[in-house]
């Protein structure tokens, strides 16, 4: 839809400056929540539009938003396909082929400047970058430029990989090389730039999780969620790792910078900080994410999900409650009638339609749920993520032995350390994210916060 306005127009004593972003589709985009914050931080008056526009429009459209807006962005798909319509390129957007930031017709590619403020360990670095399309690009140029000592493009089109590799070869670096994405390469420095794992899709992980053993560092492009599978494994196994919610943030000032040359972005530059954590927020209150906690008895799974969700402002479920509220009965009569066989049915059935709900949630699992087979699958193809809550053996004996719902733990305490021992390394297979959970709940729900970048 077109939307006509006049440029210049005057909002009190200042000229109202007129921004917008351009691609398909934009229902989701954060860019005027972005823009908005930087605009305000950095005192310019001005506003930013979404102008989802058609392929067949841009011909028509383009020129008017070039001699109209004060600035735009250019998102998928035609970060390429607007340059033809560009009066010329700066040179970060003739070596990325792309353009994401246009300025008085002449076209900008502000990803790198975005990439560079993450600060990803890159310099003598074996780097493997997962994909080759516009992202990956940026990536390869970014290391290349950074110092990497080797690049590896690992992509599913060898063809496209050759074609970014001789990119930077172009460049002159000359210790690029491509192979196929299946195979597995042994790397300092592991960066995706595929769609895997973005939300709604967050069950899915670019590489198995065993090639992070020998990883030093992690970063992922994607920031919906702001932590993927990827970010929160390499987390859990203490590797330096980030998402792409900083990447997102800083490009969209480097945007900024160039539209006002001579603005004031001092301040705003010591408040990226606070700004990316209520960005952290923006992305949870936007896309409902499902948070799966697991654990051993005791481990605190319902009182820190309570807690959880809470903060989050999410709902929240105990899969225990659930299934007694289906059978009509105690958790232990189930397992006094049908064994745990048919009470592991029961719970399978419950967390389906628990996960299969709309909208958000925090789900407090049962202590054998993850472990059963296919339930993390389940769990991951439903878009949930699972979170292990690692408690010590002695605060869950002392939390729940004397309790008579634990069907599992009647045995005593030397068969209750064996159950411990046998299912303690399966909650860390089956974990996206590992916390600690012996302390206080409050403290387990920060470390939580932490790790999808909500709380520093």
């Amino acid at each position: 839809m077109r939307m006509d306005y006049t440029k210049g127009e005057t909002w009190g004593s200042r000229p109202v400056r007129r921004y917008g972003l351009i691609g398909r589709p934009l229902q989701h985009s954060l860019s005027p929540w972005i823009h908005k914050r930087i605009m305000e931080a950095a005192g310019i008056r001005g506003e930013y539009r979404l102008y989802e526009l058609q392929e067949n429009e841009l011909a028509r459209e383009l020129p008017r938003l070039v001699d109209e807006l004060d600035g735009f962005n250019c998102t998928i798909p035609y970060k390429q396909k607007v340059i033809p319509f560009l009066r010329s390129l700066v040179p970060s957007a003739q070596v990325y082929g792309a353009v994401n930031t246009v300025y008085h017709g002449v076209g900008h590619n502000t990803d790198g400047a975005g990439l560079r403020s993450c600060a990803v360990p890159l310099w003598g670095k074996r780097v493997c970058i997962l994909g080759a399309g516009g992202v990956a690009r940026v990536l390869a140029v970014e290391a290349a430029q950074a110092g990497a000592e080797e690049i590896v493009i690992r992509a599913r089109r060898l063809e496209q990989a050759r074609e970014l590799a001789a990119l930077v070869c172009n460049l002159g670096f000359s210790h690029v090389h491509c192979a196929d994405y299946q195979d597995q390469v042994s790397c300092h420095v592991l960066l995706n730039g595929t769609p895997v794992g973005m939300w709604p899709q967050v069950g899915g992980l670019p590489v198995p999780a065993e090639e992070l053993a020998n990883v030093q560092a992690v970063f992922d492009t994607i920031y919906n969620p702001t932590a993927t599978r990827l970010v929160l494994k390499a987390k859990t196994l203490g590797l330096w790792a980030q998402g792409g919610l900083r990447m997102l943030l800083a490009q969209a000032l480097a945007a900024q910078q160039i539209w006002n040359p001579d603005g004031d972005f001092t301040r705003l530059e010591r408040e990226l900080g606070s700004m990316e954590r209520d960005l952290a927020w923006e992305v949870f209150r936007s896309s409902p994410l499902k948070l799966v906690l697991s654990g051993f008895m005791g481990a605190g799974k319902t009182h820190v999900g309570r807690l959880l969700a809470q903060r989050l402002q999410m709902p929240f479920a105990d899969l225990d409650e659930c299934v007694v509220r289906r059978a009509g009965q105690t958790i232990p009569n189930i397992f006094a009638a049908q064994g745990e066989e048919g009470f592991r049915q029961l719970e399978r059935t419950c967390l389906e339609e628990e996960l299969s709900a709309e909208g958000p949630l925090v789900l407090a699992a049962g202590g054998g749920t993850v472990l059963q087979q296919g339930t993390v699958e389940l769990i991951h193809s439903l878009g949930g993520l699972v979170i292990y809550l690692d408690v010590p053996f002695e605060t869950a004996w002392e939390r729940c032995a004397s309790g008579g719902e634990r069907p599992l733990l009647n045995r005593g305490r030397e068969s209750a350390w064996a159950l411990y021992q046998r299912r303690r390394p399966l909650y860390a297979e089956a974990a996206d994210l590992q916390v600690d959970s012996g302390g206080e709940d409050s403290q387990v729900v920060r470390a939580i916060l932490a790790a999808f970048e909500l709380e520093v």
